[in-house]
């Protein structure tokens, strides 16, 4: 829809092909944004990836499936400088994955999931 208006936008000053041209580069410039801001989570081997993150999981201590409430104040006033966040403003529950690393001060990872409760099942 909004590209269809974006398009009748452009044709009625500039013409078709100024139209066209304009109604690509959108949709070319949305289906790259949508794809950079998907945050992939995958549990593979004892490894938990969360992007371009790693860690095994030998290092985690505790994970927690966190309700919104939860989430929405962990992520924000409660926060830890120093934790890994990997979360999206537009999903409201995720993970808190306790990392037990001497080498790492990194306290805990938060993670945005829409499937939290599988994602701790997994890894528990």
């Amino acid at each position: 829809m909004i590209l269809a208006s974006l398009y009748l936008t452009f044709w009625a000053p500039f013409g078709t092909l100024s139209a066209t041209i304009v109604s690509l580069i959108f949709a070319i410039t949305l289906v790259y944004s949508w794809q950079k801001s998907h945050l992939e989570i995958v549990v593979i081997n004892n490894w938990l990836y969360v992007g371009d993150a790693k860690i095994e999981s030998k290092y985690i201590k505790k994970v927690t499936a966190l309700k919104k409430e939860e989430f929405l104040s962990i992520r924000g006033p409660k926060a830890d400088p120093a934790c890994f966040n990997a979360t999206r403003f537009w999903v409201t529950t995720g993970v808190k994955v306790e990392i037990n690393d001497k080498k790492d001060p990194t306290p805990y990872w938060l993670i945005s999931s829409r499937k939290a409760k599988a994602l701790t099942k997994s890894l528990s």
